[in-house]
């Protein structure tokens, strides 16, 4: 049985346009659905986004490596989940259509929503991307197709171009690596910020780096983790978040762990160094 907090009526959507749902844009977005509100089999993940600086709510598992794949994209500076299309619209459109609008338990237009909006930085200027995520979409029931029908005209509408992705755009390496990468952003809050000398190993790992080689960065971090009297692991992960902020650069979609690549696998940014912080 739908437990009640799972059901949408016009009191609810009401509620939610009063919270300001669907609204803001970067640390100031809410998206309309939230993980609380509906039932995702226990596969929802709450992220605190790196780029957005709050966090995302998302649904699924297909939802949550799109998010990864999407936030690791440097020319995305924004990234709106849960994106609600306005009813009147998406309902004039169904009519035009001939397409059954889906309803609220009371009979009133249902909010339709998009998985992702993302904020892209072109050479001409931002642009706005819609995104939505589904698995084998080539075996979509014909419900599931006519109100991808509705949401393809109401994008269409804003002069977007909706982009319907599936399991290959994950690019799982990618995924795996930058889920690990980006656990490192902000080491600040780790017990060895305080303890080690973390401005100096910064700039050795940067200049070993910028130097090449064959070496692996593994081999790297425990030459450093011996000159700067500290374990492997602490240069590592400040080597990782070194690669979360830009100043070095590495192919996060290597089927090959990033430990064991070689250092000649690694791009030293020198203006970025002094951003690393």
């Amino acid at each position: 049985m739908t437990r009640r907090r799972y059901v949408f009526d016009e009191a609810r959507v009401q509620r939610f346009l009063a919270e300001g749902r669907g609204t803001g844009d970067g640390p100031h977005y809410r998206p309309w659905l939230q993980v609380q509100d509906v039932s995702s089999m226990g596969r929802s993940h709450r992220p605190f986004g790196i780029k957005t600086q709050r966090v995302h709510h998302l649904l699924s598992d297909g939802e949550w490596k799109s998010f990864l794949r999407l936030e690791g994209n440097p020319r995305v500076i924004d990234i709106w989940e849960q994106f609600p299309m306005d009813r009147l619209e998406t309902f004039r459109l169904a009519q035009k259509l001939g397409i059954k609008h889906p309803v609220t338990l009371d009979g009133t237009p249902y909010v339709m929503t998009l998985d992702f909006v993302v904020t892209v930085l072109l050479s001409q200027g931002p642009r706005l991307v819609p995104y939505t995520f589904k698995y084998s979409p080539e075996l979509l029931p014909a419900r599931d197709q006519e109100l991808m029908i509705i949401t393809r005209a109401f994008c269409e509408a804003r002069g977007m171009e909706l982009q319907l992705i599936d399991q290959r755009f994950f690019d799982e390496p990618f995924v795996l690596n930058y889920d690990s990468v980006r656990a490192y952003d902000d080491i600040s809050k780790l017990a060895f910020a305080q303890e080690v000398n973390v401005t100096g190993i910064k700039a050795a790992l940067h200049e070993e780096i910028r130097l090449g080689g064959d070496e692996t960065l593994l081999r790297t971090c425990r030459a450093l983790a011996g000159t700067f009297g500290t374990e492997s692991y602490v240069v590592y992960q400040i080597a990782m978040h070194l690669v979360s902020r830009g100043v070095l650069r590495v192919d996060l979609s290597s089927s090959t762990g990033l430990e064991r690549l070689p250092l000649s696998a690694y791009t030293a940014v020198v203006q970025d160094l002094a951003r690393s912080t």
